[in-house]
């Protein structure tokens, strides 16, 4: 039996896996090759979706071992292949009574869904849709509201300044009471999902697709927003980088180095260390 055969790394991408500047920490790639060769899974757990993933560790395909969680626990992706595992989608009827009552409250806020072939959007203008654009990291279609509503969607994800989305996180919670799974993954991203979809529970079920024989993988989850608290309590181990917020270090039981320093490289030595 390889030394990291029983051990599962599912690490969120934005402020964990990926340098700030960087993208891609060339420490973090030598540590999981060798934490694989030596018989380790390692994957991401991400909010972004599979055209995201790939802008912005395009590398990751040849060193991710096993089918990525992606769209924050909506679909369980095969990056090698290419194709989706396990997809789930919103209730496109309460998505639309609820874009209904928030874009008439607050017309500002982008609301900004994700399906397989990445970003859809009926804001073209807002100012953090003409950011993404811009920036080019992800397939952008733009399409009219009225066909939006209509879409079959992964998850939505609203943009706008982190006190308008408390307000309206605030009023979907009130309107929509035990309808919907709700998260910010940066104080300018508040998610929205079904209720009971999450990371965790994509990670757990990931986690059973690669048992053996009934045997499951030591799950360790790696993490730094609110997003991932859910999945980090999943863990059997939960560690955080240093820049996580204080809610994530609160619940995690290793915080190693900051995510520009290779976050993941310290913890594939501290596992190994402890063997």
């Amino acid at each position: 039996m390889k030394k990291f055969e029983d051990i599962l790394i599912l690490s969120d991408l934005d402020g964990t896996f990926l340098s700030k500047n960087t993208g891609e920490v060339s420490r973090n790639i030598d540590k999981i090759k060798y934490f694989t060769e030596n018989g380790g899974h390692f994957s991401f757990a991400t909010g972004r979706v599979a055209p995201h993933v790939l802008f912005a560790a395009p590398n990751s395909p040849n060193y991710v071992n096993c089918p990525i969680v992606s769209a924050n626990g909506m679909v369980i992706y095969d990056i090698v292949s290419g194709k989706a595992l396990i997809e789930n989608f919103t209730d496109s009827d309460m998505i639309a009574k609820m874009l209904s009552l928030i874009n008439e409250k607050y017309p500002n806020v982008l609301f900004r869904a994700m399906n397989g072939k990445g970003v859809v959007t009926f804001q073209p203008e807002n100012s953090f849709m003409k950011r993404e654009m811009e920036r080019g990291d992800c397939p952008v279609s733009v399409i009219t509201r009225e066909n939006w509503i209509n879409e079959k969607f992964y998850k939505v994800t609203l943009r706008d300044e982190h006190e308008t989305l408390l307000e309206v996180s605030k009023v979907i919670e009130k309107s929509f009471p035990d309808e919907f799974n709700l998260c910010f993954s940066w104080p300018t991203i508040f998610e929205i999902m079904p209720k009971g979809m999450s990371k965790a529970v994509a990670a757990l079920r990931l986690r059973d697709m690669l048992s053996v024989d009934g045997v499951k993988k030591k799950l360790y989850a790696v993490g730094d927003y609110g997003n991932d608290i859910e999945m980090l309590k999943a863990a059997d181990v939960a560690v955080c980088p240093s820049n996580a917020i204080d809610e994530v270090k609160a619940v995690c039981d290793l915080c190693l180095c900051d995510n520009d320093s290779g976050v993941i490289a310290d913890l594939i030595e501290h596992i190994e260390n402890n063997l």
